[in-house]
């Protein structure tokens, strides 16, 4: 996280611009992954396997690609936007006591 500026009138309105900027960048990376994962594993908006060409998958098999495919990447990115926004919750909750 960075770090609010601490001189000046306006701390409130300066922490608040900076709490809705890391809000902001968490969110835009949710949204590329998102973007990513659909430029690197899908055909006209349906997911696309890797590793399948062999013939038909076994459920083990499409389990295993989904999870590393989109499911893993999009959880770390979630966890990590929940962090910002738990930290951000945490630090307004500070300020109003």
């Amino acid at each position: 996280m960075t770090t609010p500026p601490t001189s000046g009138r306006n701390d409130g309105w300066e922490m608040d611009q900076l709490h809705r900027d890391e809000i902001t960048v968490a969110m835009n990376w949710v949204i590329r992954t998102c973007q990513q994962i659909v430029h690197d594993r899908s055909h006209k908006t349906f997911w696309t396997p890797a590793d399948t060409s062999e013939g038909t998958p076994s459920p083990e098999q499409l389990m295993q690609t989904a999870r590393e495919d989109v499911l893993d990447k999009l959880q770390r990115i979630i966890e990590g936007a929940q962090f910002v926004m738990k930290y951000i919750e945490h630090e307004r909750a500070k300020r109003k006591q």
